[in-house]
């Protein structure tokens, strides 16, 4: 939870809007822990503990996300913050 907690605490310190799906068994399978915009462009993270690798499912969806024009990326708190201040230089 402290992985999520941090991710959460920096988009709102950068200004985002967050999104935290939930489908609880409904809905499609394999979306984002958070999907967030940032000055209008889309970008979704997979929330991952050292170590951890997302499932094909989770790779299938981010490379949905970027077919689509967003920024998708994956981690720790660590890792994903240094790959969305280099996603946002170079908007």
């Amino acid at each position: 939870g402290y992985e999520k907690d941090d991710i959460d605490k920096y988009l709102r310190e950068i200004g985002a809007y967050i999104i935290k799906p939930a489908t609880f068994g409904y809905g499609g399978s394999g979306h984002a822990d958070r999907i967030f915009c940032y000055r209008g462009h889309f970008g979704s993270i997979e929330v991952k503990r050292e170590g951890k690798v997302p499932t094909k499912l989770q790779e299938l969806r981010m490379q949905e996300v970027r077919k689509a024009g967003g920024f998708a990326t994956w981690g720790t708190a660590g890792k994903v913050h240094v790959e969305i201040e280099k996603w946002i230089r170079g908007l």
